[in-house]
C-alpha cells in the first residue's frame, strides 16, 4: 500500500485568520513529524518500481489537426504514470505538439491539470522526460528534477486524477516559451481536454511559473474551451507581472530566470529579439543562446554574477525593458489580471517571497476582485521569517538559502490548499477574501525560539539525508521550485 506524502500537508504557515494560539508549542511541535515524513517520501519513491527506466526520454511526435486531442500515450517503466502527447495552439495560432504525463486512478473525484514550476528551456528539462518521470542527469551535466512528483502523489491520494503539462516546446523540439500567458494557458487547458472524461469536473493547479500558467488558463478557458467544467484554480506565488519579477531581481538570484524570459520572448517576438540584441554583450549573447538548452539547476549554477557581463553598460534586464518600449510592451502583454477567471480562484503569496515578490501576487488578487471574480486571497507568513521574527529577537530561524522564502509555502501549504480545492469539487460556497480585507500584519509575540530552531534543524537534516539519498543513485530530489 502506498504511504501518504504527508510532508506536503504540514500546516505550519500562518493563515490570515491565525491567532497567537496557532503559534503555541503544541501546534508548532507538529513540525517534528516532518523528518519522519521525509523518510516516508524517500521510501515511497524508491518502491515505485523494481525496474526503473534507465534513461530519460520524451514522447516525441507531430501535432495533430485538432487542439486538445490526445495523440499518444505510453506507459513508463519505474512510474505509475504515463507519458502523453497532445495538440495545442500557440500564441501565433499554430498547432503544436505538447508532451506531458497522466497519473490515473479509479473512482476519482475529478481531474486536476497541474502546471509545473520552472524547469528550464531544454528538451531534456520536461518533467515527463526524466528517467521514470522522476530525475535524470544528462551527459552534458544538465539536471532534470521532477520536484513536484510528491505533490502529484498527494493529489492522487486525495482522490484526483492528475495530468501534468510539459509546456510548449519542452520535450518536442518545438518552440520554447516561458512566462508566455497564451502559450502556458493553452498548454494547460489542452492537457485537460486531452484526457478529461465526459462531464468530468476539472481544476487548474500551479505554483510559481505554474501559478501563472494556472491563472492564465483560468482567464482563457471560458473562450478557448467553454465545454470544460472547471470548478476552481489554485495560483500559488504567480509571476503575474513579468516586469515586476525582473524589477525585484538581484543578479545572483534571478539571472537565470530573467534569461529564460529573455530567450523565450526572443523566440516568440521578432521585434523583442532585434531590440534585445542591441543591448547584449558578446558574452551575453553566448549565455542567452546557451540557456535554450539548459535546465534551471545548471542554468543557475552557470549564470554570470554581474549584469556587466550580460548587458552593455551593466544595466539590468528590468532597467532596459523599462526604457525601451520594444521590450517592455511584450512584458506588459503577458501580464495577468485583465480577464476574469471563469471559476473560483485562490491566489496565495508569502510576504517574504524572495523570487516572486508578494506585491504582484497581491495586485493580481486585487485586480481579479475589481473585475468581479470569485477570489480567495491567502497571505501566509512563515514563523522565523523577517516578517515574523522569533521572540529571542533573531530575525531568522537559520541562514536563508536563496529561494527559500519562495519555496516554503509550496512545501507547507499544499495540504491546506487541497482542502480548499476539495470544497470546490463538492460545490460548496466560497467566501470572498480580497487583499483589502487584510489588515497590516501584526507580529505575534511569544514564539519558542529554541523549540522552533530545533525542529527546523531536524527538517534540514532530513532534507540533507534526502539529498544524499538522491545523489547516491536512489531516486529524485524534490528541489526548490522557482
Amino acid at each position: 500500500m502506498r504511504k501518504s506524502w504527508c510532508l506536503f500537508a504540514v500546516p505550519v504557515l500562518l493563515s490570515p485568520s491565525a491567532q497567537a494560539a496557532d503559534l503555541s508549542a503544541e501546534s508548532l511541535s507538529s513540525l517534528a513529524s516532518v523528518g519522519s515524513s521525509t523518510l516516508e517520501v524517500m521510501d515511497d519513491a524508491s518502491s515505485l518500481s523494481s525496474i526503473p527506466e534507465m534513461s530519460s526520454t520524451a514522447l516525441g511526435g507531430a501535432a495533430g489537426p485538432t487542439a486538445g486531442k490526445l495523440e499518444a500515450k505510453k506507459r513508463v517503466a519505474g512510474s505509475d504514470g504515463k507519458r502523453i502527447r497532445y495538440t495545442s495552439v500557440n500564441e501565433r495560432g499554430e498547432k503544436v505538439p505538447v508532451t506531458g504525463a497522466l497519473y490515473d486512478r479509479p473512482f476519482s473525484k475529478g481531474l486536476i491539470a497541474l502546471a509545473p514550476g520552472t524547469r528550464g528551456l531544454g528538451d531534456q528539462c520536461a518533467p515527463s522526460a526524466a528517467s521514470s518521470m522522476l530525475s535524470s542527469i544528462e551527459r552534458d551535466g544538465t539536471v532534470n528534477l521532477n520536484y513536484e512528483a510528491p505533490m502529484v502523489q498527494m493529489l492522487r491520494d486525495a482522490g484526483y486524477r492528475v495530468v501534468v503539462t510539459d509546456y510548449m516546446g519542452l520535450g518536442t523540439d518545438g518552440l520554447h516559451t516561458y512566462l508566455n500567458r497564451v502559450d502556458q494557458g493553452h498548454a494547460l487547458i489542452d492537457a485537460a481536454r486531452a484526457v478529461a472524461k465526459p462531464d468530468e469536473k476539472i481544476a487548474f493547479w500551479g505554483y510559481s511559473q505554474g501559478g501563472g500558467a494556472a491563472a492564465a488558463a483560468a482567464e482563457l478557458v471560458g473562450d478557448y474551451a467553454p465545454e470544460l467544467d472547471v470548478v476552481g484554480t489554485f495560483a500559488g506565488a504567480p509571476p503575474a507581472d513579468p516586469l515586476g519579477v525582473l524589477q525585484q531581481a538581484s543578479a545572483p538570484m534571478l539571472t537565470a530566470v530573467a534569461g529564460f524570459a529573455a530567450a523565450s520572448y526572443s523566440e516568440t517576438y521578432p521585434e523583442f529579439r532585434d531590440a534585445l540584441e542591441e543591448y547584449l554583450t558578446d558574452e551575453g549573447k553566448v549565455w542567452l543562446e546557451g540557456l535554450k538548452a539548459s535546465c534551471v539547476v545548471d542554468a543557475s549554477m552557470h549564470s554570470p554574477r554581474s549584469f556587466d557581463d550580460i548587458f552593455i553598460g551593466g544595466k539590468s534586464f528590468a532597467e532596459i525593458a523599462e526604457a525601451d518600449e520594444r521590450l517592455g510592451k511584450y512584458l506588459e502583454l503577458n501580464k495577468l489580471g485583465k480577464v476574469k477567471p471563469n471559476a473560483p480562484i485562490m491566489v496565495l503569496t508569502n510576504l517574504d517571497d524572495d523570487l516572486v515578490p508578494e506585491p504582484q501576487a497581491t495586485q493580481l488578487a486585487t485586480d481579479y476582485c475589481a473585475i468581479g471574480a470569485q477570489v480567495e486571497y491567502r497571505r501566509v507568513v512563515v514563523p522565523g521569517s523577517p516578517t515574523q521574527p522569533l521572540s529571542s529577537g533573531r530575525r531568522e530561524l537559520t541562514p536563508r538559502a536563496p529561494g527559500s522564502g519562495h519555496a516554503l509555502p509550496l512545501v507547507l501549504q499544499t495540504g491546506n490548499v487541497a482542502d480548499w480545492m476539495s470544497d470546490r469539487f463538492k460545490g460548496k460556497p466560497m467566501k470572498q477574501v480580497c487583499p483589502s480585507d487584510h489588515p497590516e500584519y501584526q507580529v505575534v509575540e511569544g514564539l519558542n525560539a529554541v523549540e522552533i530552531t530545533g525542529i527546523v534543524f531536524s527538517l534540514l537534516g532530513a532534507l540533507g539525508a534526502l539529498a544524499w539519498w538522491v545523489y547516491t543513485g536512489s531516486g529524485p530530489l524534490p528541489s526548490l521550485p522557482f
